[in-house]
This record gives structure tokens, sequence and C-alpha cells, in this order.
């Protein structure tokens, strides 16, 4: 019986170390949001970002991101900022400065005015000064 509780409990904790159960690193950004919520992973210079927009709709939204570097959470984000865009060019960009809501993990709060497809544009910079773009198109619906 001993061994069979250490098989479960070793399994366990390999579950959770890989990123398999509540609490895990990858239990991020993409765990925000519900079923119209708007999700990416990005990918620059090693360094993935996984966005939620949430909802991916018309009215008040956060975006949530969440960068992993290739040294993990021991190399830290500084900030990130960037803009959302329109595809209908009479209208406004919003620029968005992200607030840093955990190791590496970012938000942001902002209203968006009309349904469309919206250019997502943000830069990570990291400790060591890059500077990282990433692009993604949104969707919003009405």
């Amino acid at each position: 019986m001993k061994l069979r509780v250490s098989v479960v409990v070793a399994a366990s904790t390999m579950l959770m170390a890989c990123g398999g159960g509540t609490g895990s690193p990858r239990d991020g950004v993409h765990s925000h949001g519900g079923d119209d919520a708007f999700n990416v992973s990005l990918v620059e210079k090693n360094v993935i970002a996984d966005v939620t927009v949430d909802p991916a709709r018309v009215g008040d939204v956060i975006i949530h991101m969440e960068l992993a570097p290739p040294g993990g959470k021991l190399q830290q984000v500084e900030f990130v900022s960037g803009t959302l865009t329109p595809s209908d060019a009479a209208q406004s960009s919003v620029e968005l400065k992200f607030e840093k809501s955990g190791a590496n993990h970012f938000h942001h709060d902002v209203s968006v005015p009309s349904a469309g497809d919206w250019t997502l544009s943000f830069n990570a910079v990291l400790e060591d000064g890059t500077s990282l773009p990433y692009t993604t198109t949104v969707t919003f619906d009405s």
C-alpha cells in the first residue's frame, strides 16, 4: 500500500510540475476568460507571449499577457506597452500601458468602441533592455 501511495504522489507532483494542474506556471493567462475570450501565443526571439483578450467584444475588455523568456521567471520582463489599432482608419488607435500583476504577467483594462478587426501590437522590454515587438489581429464582436 505504501508503494502505491508513493507512486500516486509522485505522479501528481510530476503532473503539477509539468503544467497539468491548478497553480502551475502554465495556469496563467489562458486560464482567464470565458467562451468569448480571444487567446493566442506569440513568439519573438524565443520569448513566448501568451495573450488573452476577455471578452473579445465591444465594451470593457481586459488584456492579460504572460511572457516566458528562456530563463523563465528568473529573467524579468520590465514593462509592456502597445496599441490597439482599428482596421477603420477613421477611428483612433488606443494606447496601452500594461500594469505588472505578477512575475512576467501583465494586464490592461480598455474599452473597445466598435466591432471588427483590431491590430494588437505591443513591445515587451526585458531587464537587459531588449525590446521585443509582437503583433496579432483580434476580432471584436458587437
